[in-house]
């Protein structure tokens, strides 16, 4: 009850979300955040349009008790079913799937892709080497034990909704027609492997001056074998699935340059 009685009476994250007006009618944006598809990266950009160091205000967001912040005019939120419900709001984002967020009307919904063996050698890497220590939101121990054996421990402990975490966002039964009308229901969608571009893109369209922050970027890669890929390969064949027929109505990876 303290919860709702401090979103709803709080006055001054309705007033600055009063003020929201983006080009495209909406008030709010919010992003359906994939783990390791540069989620976190998009997030510290949009958290520097009020002027500070994204990361001072992403710590901000985790230390308070309704996990949301102001910098600038800019009202900040994150990971808090109800909180982001209510939409008093510029910028929210939280890893739940799509069917368990209420959003508010006229919410602006971005989702970044990647392709689903990079994204999980990314998350495999990312599992091993963990955060920095003073880094906000730490991977949780109990996670990253599903990386301690290597890779082909890592493959046959790591849940479904982890390994298919794109597909699992937009579908919890892994019903890929329903997760691509889901996809395709998102205000814009763009790639990892076209990030910079899409970031620029999404910026011209909200009109507010987004700039490229890096985050989680693990340094460390490791190496796997053949098998190892084929194995994860068919493993993400739900994924591929999805991408496919995502690309058939128009949503498309870019080309991998030379």
């Amino acid at each position: 009850m303290r919860d709702v009685a401090d979103m709803r009476f709080d006055p001054t994250y309705r007033r600055l979300a009063a003020d929201y007006h983006l080009p495209d009618g909406s008030r709010r944006v919010y992003c359906h955040h994939i783990r390791k598809t540069a989620g976190t990266s998009l997030f510290l950009s949009f958290l520097s349009l009020g002027g500070e160091d994204p990361m001072d205000v992403w710590r901000r967001i985790n230390g308070a008790r309704l996990p949301r912040t102001v910098s600038g005019r800019y009202a900040f939120a994150s990971v808090h079913r109800k909180l982001l419900a209510e939409g008093d709001y510029f910028f929210a984002r939280a890893h739940r799937p799509v069917v368990e967020q209420p959003l508010a009307p006229d919410t602006f919904t971005v989702t970044v892709l990647r392709d689903p063996v990079a994204r999980v050698h990314s998350y495999f890497d990312y599992l091993v080497v963990g955060d920095t220590p003073d880094a906000p939101g730490r991977v949780a121990e109990r996670e990253r034990r599903t990386a301690y054996d290597g890779f082909d421990a890592f493959l046959d402990r790591v849940p479904a909704p982890h390994l298919l975490n794109q597909l699992h966002t937009f579908s919890t039964t892994f019903d890929v027609a329903e997760a691509v009308d889901r996809v395709a229901a998102c205000s814009s969608v763009f790639f990892t492997e076209g990030y910079t571009d899409g970031l620029a893109d999404l910026g011209a369209r909200l009109a507010v001056p987004l700039t490229v922050h890096r985050a989680r970027v693990t340094g460390s890669r490791s190496s796997l074998t053949d098998s190892q890929l084929e194995r994860l390969r068919a493993m993400l064949e739900p994924e591929y699935e999805l991408l496919r027929r995502l690309s058939v109505g128009g949503i498309t990876a870019p080309t991998p340059k030379d």
